[in-house]
């Protein structure tokens, strides 16, 4: 009777969220990056040869060829290209992620058994990694060769920090931390983040789905089967929007 427990349920529906918390942190990524790269046409590629010595003595020392010498890196783009990545990219991914994260939730939630949740757990993950085995296999290499060696992107600059010593910085860091036994800093937001939007959308379902009992417990709404076997796109699309259902309930809360 271990595994019958309300607790591992929600220890799946958190190991779920764990794993959809990726796409949703490259979202919040891309967005970072279109706010803060300039709002105007920059080159994101160059040829940069070392000076410290001929071209020919550096391939012989670093062991490179001419296409190590081609860098790239993230750039400006202009503001229309921005708003075109924006509504092309970035709002369908959201609105993708956050259909999964719903009905993944719901799908483990109504599933019977729990030893069937945790194999189920497992199955949603697999789907969840569908789109990174796409882009592995179907990619053409030239752009794996790009994201390989993509400089990293700073938001802040930090050359002025470089030329302090390191006294200087240790002096800064003191100067900043001092007084405080506890920071926000020290908190994982991550996990935090993945245990508050488990707690989100389990009570989602629980409004959505669940009705106060008059005993005090909660059970399910009254359920009528759909008058079309077909799933309309825009129930998918709107929450507002729900199927046309039978006028007799096949099942009704005692």
């Amino acid at each position: 009777y271990g595994l019958e427990n309300y607790w591992v349920r929600i220890v799946c529906v958190f190991i779920f969220m764990m794993s959809v918390m990726s796409d949703l942190r490259t979202s919040i990524d891309f967005l970072h990056i279109l706010w803060y790269v300039p709002s105007e046409a920059q080159p994101w590629i160059e040829y940069r040869v070392p000076k410290w010595a001929p071209k020919e003595k550096v391939k012989e020392v670093l062991e490179c060829s001419e296409v190590d010498f081609i860098k790239f890196k993230i750039a400006g783009m202009p503001k229309y290209w921005k708003i075109i990545n924006f509504v092309v990219i970035v709002l369908p991914k959201l609105f993708i992620w956050k259909k999964t994260a719903k009905y993944g939730v719901m799908f483990l939630m109504e599933t019977a058994g729990i030893e069937d949740v945790i194999v189920n757990v497992t199955a949603l993950t697999f789907i969840l990694n569908l789109d990174e085995m796409l882009f592995q296999n179907f990619s053409h290499k030239a752009l794996h060769h790009i994201l390989e060696h993509l400089e990293p992107w700073l938001i802040e600059n930090t050359d002025e920090d470089e030329h302090f010593s390191v006294e200087k910085n240790f002096d800064t860091v003191v100067e900043q931390r001092k007084g405080a036994v506890f920071t926000f800093g020290l908190i994982p937001m991550r996990p935090v983040l993945t245990l508050l939007l488990s707690a989100f959308f389990i009570g989602e379902y629980y409004y959505c789905f669940c009705q106060m009992s008059e005993t005090g417990g909660l059970v399910s709404k009254a359920q009528a089967l759909p008058k079309d076997q077909t799933y309309p796109l825009l129930a998918f699309a709107f929450p507002f929007y729900e199927p046309v259902s039978e006028e007799t309930n096949y099942w009704s809360p005692p």
